[in-house]
């Protein structure tokens, strides 16, 4: 039984399968099983990064919309988040089977909350091969959205690295007059421990180091983007914006090795 069908009235799923409600009540099949034209283990860095930032967006889109589904808009965000990510397995050379198990793979590792009860199945597993079944009905019916994977691959990219890397400051033209103002010198600390901190946050704050501006942390046994993000800002499902900052040297957020030196986003 569909995910959708068993949570979900049938006049709901009608919506996010056709984009408006019909009298028929079936599940949408599954994609058509093909050869792989890549396995997983095959892809280059630079294809594994596309599809986990597209992972980790369409993960968010799952617990917003889980939250409130009624709320306008949620519904579109959330098929068009899942077009974006089977988008990317493709030009990778994935079938859109390969794409959702990567995707389940990825939740199961990166997320410290339980999906929406409405992403489950009866035995409360994931079933994102029905997910993406079901939008990519929807793009296949309506096509409201058109990606030229051909033009859009570069900017993908660029937007993603663009995180991790600092902008380069424009040079002001010649005939720009530059006014001279006392700017106040802002000392970086490293993060406040509260006095009342767990342990387990403390002893994490207490190894940030300042590099220049930046905290930055050595990875020790044990450790995850989650702990990290749980110590510095109180959420575990915050440990995106680590990840983003170290796109430069981390492929997924559950890369991270004993060792390395991660940059963590101050607040």
């Amino acid at each position: 039984m569909s995910i959708f069908t068993r949570k979900i009235p049938a006049a709901f799923l009608c919506a996010l399968t056709f984009g408006a409600p019909i009298s028929a009540q079936t599940t949408p099949p599954p994609p058509e099983t093909t050869e792989e034209k890549r396995t997983l283990a095959e892809l280059p860095a630079k294809d594994l990064r596309r599809i986990s930032h597209y992972s980790a967006q369409t993960l968010e889109a799952l617990h917003e919309f889980g939250s409130n589904p009624e709320a306008e808009g949620r519904l579109a965000a959330l098929r068009s988040k899942v077009q974006r990510l089977t988008d990317a397995g493709q030009r990778s050379g994935l079938t859109i089977n390969a794409t959702a198990e990567y995707f389940s793979t990825y939740c199961d590792e990166n997320t410290a909350a339980p999906l929406p009860d409405v992403f489950l199945d009866a035995e409360g597993r994931f079933d994102a091969v029905s997910l993406l079944g079901s939008v990519e009905i929807f793009y296949n019916n309506e096509a409201p959205q058109a990606f030229d994977s051909t033009t859009t691959d570069e900017a993908d990219m660029a937007a993603i690295s663009s995180v991790a890397r600092p902008r380069t400051p424009q040079v002001p033209g010649q005939n720009l007059e530059l006014a001279v103002a006392d700017v106040p010198v802002i000392v970086p600390e490293p993060p406040v421990i509260a006095a009342d901190a767990p342990a387990g946050v403390r002893a994490i704050l207490e190894r940030v180091q300042l590099r220049g501006e930046d905290w930055v942390i050595t990875v020790e046994q044990g450790d995850s983007l989650g702990i990290y993000a749980e110590a510095l800002y109180g959420n575990t499902l915050l440990f995106q914006q680590i990840f983003e900052a170290n796109l430069a040297v981390l492929i997924t957020p559950n890369s991270i090795t004993v060792g390395q030196e991660l940059v963590l986003p101050k607040e």
